[in-house]
């Protein structure tokens, strides 16, 4: 009898052996996995560090375009009231409604109208961000549609601005270029501080009281008008759209 319970013993303890065994080697095991996923778990943290940061820069640069674009759409939309302005006060010199100026101040007034508004549409950031693809790594939903939609708004503006080169350079240039000295009207031109040089006397002579005369004059301020005051509801979208892609740059920078 002793000698039976001997051998239960024997063989009690040998099958605990080989459980802690087993169970040191599943815990080897254990430990190697998480290890593994600690180090996926991390190797992961900084892959989504580096994308961040990547994205960090993209918007910090697209900050400064857009900054950038905002300062000179504020700048033409200024100039574009003036013009408008200027063209107002023309109507009424042409309607007798208020006294003619010197010839000074008609080349000054006529130099506010035939302002082509120029704007540099290129921003070289959003051209390489759509070109490879790096629009569709921007998580922000909203963000991204500003972007997209960006583009448009600006071609949209640029049509009436085409419009407008096209009247002065077509139009408004040569009926001008009959009355009075084109040069002389440029000399008054200080859009941007550009305070153009002044040549050589002009041999032209003015004539303002047949210009003004001329119902041409103003069919030519009516149609600028127009042009000018569509453009400047469209640069009031685009003020309005750099604002708001700016802001929402900087809330996720």
């Amino acid at each position: 009898m002793l000698r039976f319970l001997g051998k239960i013993r024997k063989k009690l303890l040998g099958e605990g052996k080989g459980t802690r065994y087993l169970l040191y080697a599943l815990g080897e095991i254990l430990l190697v996995v998480i290890g593994i996923l600690i180090a996926l778990q991390i190797n992961n943290w900084n892959e989504a560090n580096k994308a961040r940061e990547k994205e960090r820069n993209l918007f910090s640069n697209f900050i400064i375009d857009f900054d950038s674009r905002l300062n000179e759409l504020r700048e033409l939309n200024n100039a574009k009231k003036i013009g408008v302005a200027s063209i107002m006060t023309l109507n009424k010199i042409i309607a007798d409604e208020v006294d003619t100026p010197d010839s000074d101040s008609l080349d000054g007034l006529l130099v506010n109208t035939i302002n082509g508004y120029k704007f540099n549409e290129e921003l070289q950031m959003l051209d390489v961000v759509f070109n490879t693809g790096l629009i569709n790594d921007i998580k922000n939903e909203k963000l991204k549609r500003a972007l997209i939609e960006w583009p448009q708004k600006v071609e949209e503006m640029l049509e009436e601005q085409r419009m407008i080169n096209q009247l002065i350079d077509t139009g408004i240039l040569p009926f001008l270029s009959q009355y009075v000295s084109i040069r002389e009207i440029y000399e008054k031109f200080d859009f941007r501080q550009y305070n153009l040089p002044k040549g050589a006397p002009v041999t032209m002579k003015e004539n303002y009281v047949d210009l003004l005369a001329d119902p041409q004059l103003e069919n030519f301020l009516a149609r600028m008008e127009m042009l000018v005051r569509v453009t400047m509801i469209d640069t009031d979208i685009l003020i309005s759209s750099a604002e708001e892609i700016i802001k929402l740059l900087k809330e996720n920078s």
